[in-house]
């Protein structure tokens, strides 16, 4: 073959193999789209701060959120995958999901009862019943009327809880299920003399003098160490590189936020970033308090587990679900290996 031939050929090759690596970035660079229901509270502080500061689009991912009122409502939605991730506290729903195959897992703690917070939320008494003597501790609260979001959810547990503080149960008194939304005009109406609250909305109502928390109901005092808010991903989103890619950033997110509750970072940098998403967060950090969160994206197996003890006990579930099935951390495991030890 002459040597003009063959350098012809060598040339042809070398076109087609530029064409398609010129043609190759484009395709790489495509962000994966990860849809994700959120609440839009504090607890969804890492998840946001991801966002704002790139750590996704290092991951090539672009986060698309939804908002939900409780995780319930998204497991049918990760279930037929009209969502990959959901996010919110445990559930009855949840748990009674397992039992019946429904596929999603359980992939990380997105906030908890940590050290240094102590103002995260708890059983808040309408002003006047405390300025008048009427109630002064947990036990002058029967027969009264408690407002909580979902009555589906841990927020029974942390009424039930703080109700034992009294010597209370759950009868003694009498639990409204209305939005978030909704317990400010029902606390100045004097339609609830109680609600059941988390931060940003308890510090609000603190801030407004409309509420004040009873000591020993608080959630620091009642529910130390429990997983609040939890994420899930469903089976077929958990099969993609996308997802071990998303618990990257998202856990790069959490640690940011994490070194600002320790004192170690910019805390206020972090409240404007939440303001943007939830206008009811102080930009200032203003009369506020956070919570820890576990820096290595683990699960608390065991709070989940005492919730679903308490339900069944509440008879709100019927039978037991096998909890530990459903945790799989080998998305956290990944992120901590990427990221390393967290200092």
């Amino acid at each position: 073959m002459k040597t003009t031939t063959i350098n012809s050929l060598l040339r042809q090759v070398a076109c087609a193999l530029a064409a398609v690596c010129l043609s190759w970035p484009a395709l790489a660079t495509e962000p994966t789209k990860v849809t994700v229901s959120v609440l839009y509270l504090t607890s969804d502080a890492g998840l946001f701060v991801a966002i704002e500061r790139g750590y996704f689009k290092e991951q090539n991912i672009a986060v698309e959120l939804s908002r939900s009122t409780s995780l319930a409502d998204v497991i049918p939605l990760l279930a037929t995958d009209k969502l990959n991730v959901g996010t919110g506290g445990a559930s009855p729903g949840l748990f009674n999901a397992f039992n019946r195959g429904v596929p999603v897992q359980i992939v990380t703690d997105k906030s908890s009862q940590l050290p240094p917070g102590d103002r995260s939320g708890g059983l808040l008494v309408r002003r006047d019943l405390l300025e008048s003597g009427e109630v002064k501790t947990v036990a002058d609260l029967k027969g009264r009327r408690i407002a909580v979001n979902n009555i589906q959810s841990t927020s029974l547990n942390y009424v039930v809880r703080a109700l034992a503080q009294g010597k209370l149960v759950k009868d003694d008194v009498t639990l409204l299920e209305m939005p978030f939304n909704q317990f400010i005009p029902a606390l100045e109406k004097k339609a609830v003399d109680a609600v059941m609250v988390y931060t940003p909305l308890s510090q609000t109502l603190e801030n407004r003098n409309m509420a004040k928390a009873l000591p020993e109901a608080q959630l620091a005092v009642t529910s130390k160490g429990d997983a609040f808010n939890i994420m899930l991903y469903s089976d077929n989103f958990a099969k993609t590189d996308a997802a071990r890619r998303f618990m990257v950033a998202h856990l790069q997110g959490q640690r940011d936020y994490q070194r600002a509750v320790e004192g170690r970072a910019d805390m206020k940098a972090v409240c404007t970033i939440i303001n943007k998403y939830v206008p009811a967060m102080p930009a200032d950090c203003a009369g506020m308090s956070f919570t820890g969160i576990d820096p290595t994206g683990g699960v608390n197996t065991a709070s989940l587990e005492r919730y679903q003890q308490e339900w069944l006990t509440l008879g709100v579930m019927k039978e037991p679900a096998d909890i530990r099935r459903r945790v799989n951390l080998e998305f956290s495991r990944h992120a901590t290996e990427v990221l390393g030890t967290y200092k």
